[in-house]
């Protein structure tokens, strides 16, 4: 009889195992490879990371890698625990909470048309005018001119900087409509990297539209496609399986939750940021007055000066400005753990950032939007669609037999967000003039709600004077299709 480990066992060998491979790797592997960079002896890429050798020894690259192969053991220790913690069963309950298909989909949908809105703003073939000695690589962008795809080439290119700016814009539509999102939704989030990447080396470092990147890169490793997409209509339209749009799943549940995570650790870190630079002096008076002043006197689109004409007010009104922002930060990461707060705190985050709109002229238009994933507008939907359907559901009498109408339902019942139709197969209908049926092989007829019929063919014309108009009490009618004899 085998024994089966426990899920607390098994992670703790997963860390330790995970750990020691680290440090072989860090203490074997890599010290003789810096030794070889350090001599210029090691591929060409590597060779390029080390270009202090006149200034530094060797010794001096091995003591850095020492530390950063500790720091990277504490973080593997606490990721380990950070895993333990969150796999239980109670912290899902708790904290995450099931999700359906559909909101997964909305997130991605979402998440695509606020980078699509942006990247159209601008022009990235006008970077091709600027001369290449104004660049200041940065980040992740560095690695693209050590690779020999003619990077600088490209810069210099309007016509290829136009191309690639309307191949993103491409693949971030088809991911607002989930076409083949397995590939499009990776390959888009690359696109607008490096789009975004780009501007920044030419224009300096600023925070618009990378949260949404980090969102549409989570979305890359999720099965966002599954929900509110082209792809889920298509598969409905062939007759395969597909997730049912109204059931919760852990699945979906996850993904959710880990949408939310950058956007949390974004907001944290920026709170964080400002403590560890000047720790409770940033919300006082002078400094708030500092921030506000100055960024108000920058030259930008937007011409609001509101700023300077608080200059009069008393310190205390400065001093709740900085501490509301401040703990705005801080606290936002309780949303992973509160539902409570996952219902406030996004809304002041909005309404901060509308404040910095109209105070320093700073717009923050895709973190306005992106807070709204951590609502449920399904209470909302589900609202409206009961006020529509006061007058009773829109009854869809169709042949089950026949295969086109089969389809047509299906795509009929996936479109219908507020749940307004009621598939009735024709023979099951209670009116016996609702019972009849068309020749075989007879054409589709749809009547409307006030009992006309739009398509007169013969067919159509001979159910009618069979048949008579349709009465109707509560909602319409509306039949599609049929082929038995009448």
């Amino acid at each position: 009889m085998t024994m089966r480990m426990g899920r607390i066992p098994f992670l703790l060998v997963l860390c330790c195992i995970t750990a020691l491979l680290w440090l072989a790797c860090a203490k074997l592997a890599v010290p003789p490879l810096i030794e070889s960079v350090y001599r210029g002896e090691s591929l060409p890429v590597f060779n390029a990371l080390i270009k202090g050798q006149s200034q530094f020894p060797v010794s001096h690259y091995l003591q850095k890698w020492d530390r950063i192969t500790i720091e990277i053991v504490i973080g593997l220790v606490g990721f380990w625990l950070l895993v333990i913690v969150t796999t239980s069963p109670f912290y899902f309950r708790r904290f995450v909470g099931e999700a359906t298909p559909g909101t997964l989909g909305a997130i991605r949908m979402w998440t695509c048309a606020i980078l699509l809105l942006s990247t159209l703003w601008d022009d990235l073939s006008s970077i091709a005018l600027l001369p290449l000695e104004l660049r200041e690589p940065m980040g992740l962008m560095k690695i693209l001119d050590e690779l020999p795809i003619g990077y600088q080439q490209f810069l210099t290119s309007a016509v290829s900087l136009r191309l690639f700016q309307w191949l993103t814009e491409l693949l971030l539509f088809l991911g607002v409509i989930g076409w083949r999102t397995r590939a499009v939704i990776p390959l888009g989030a690359i696109c607008v990297f490096v789009l975004n990447g780009v501007l920044r080396e030419y224009s300096g470092f600023w925070h618009q539209n990378l949260v949404p990147i980090y969102v549409l890169a989570v979305l890359s490793f999720t099965p966002c496609g599954e929900g509110w997409s082209l792809d889920r209509l298509l598969k409905v339209y062939q007759g395969h399986p597909v997730p049912d749009s109204e059931r919760t799943s852990a699945v979906y549940g996850w993904a959710r939750y880990a949408c939310w995570v950058p956007i949390v650790l974004t907001y944290a870190a920026g709170g964080l940021t400002k403590l560890r630079a000047d720790g409770l002096f940033w919300v006082s008076p002078t400094s708030m007055r500092s921030h506000l002043y100055e960024q108000t006197l920058y030259p930008r689109a937007g011409n609001w000066s509101i700023s300077l004409y608080l200059a009069p007010a008393p310190d205390i009104v400065f001093i709740l400005l900085g501490t509301i922002a401040l703990c705005g930060e801080l606290f936002f990461v309780t949303v992973l753990f509160s539902r409570t707060a996952r219902r406030i705190f996004p809304a002041v985050q909005i309404l901060m950032h509308i404040g910095i709109v109209f105070l320093q002229n700073i717009v923050f238009f895709d973190l306005m939007l992106l807070l709204l994933i951590f609502y449920d507008f399904r209470s909302a939907r589900k609202a409206i669609g009961r006020w529509l359907g006061t007058g009773g559901p829109l009854q869809v009498l169709y042949d089950g037999y026949c295969p086109s109408c089969r389809r047509t339902i299906r795509l009929l019942a996936s479109l219908d967000l507020f749940r307004r139709l009621l598939p009735v197969l024709g023979h099951e209908s209670s009116s016996p003039r609702e019972r009849a049926r068309s020749a075989p092989g007879g054409n589709c007829l749809c009547l409307r709600p006030d009992g006309r019929v739009p398509n007169l063919s013969p067919l159509s014309r001979e159910l009618r004077r069979r048949t008579g108009p349709h009465r109707h009490a509560r909602g319409g009618r509306v039949s599609v299709g049929t082929s038995a004899p009448i």
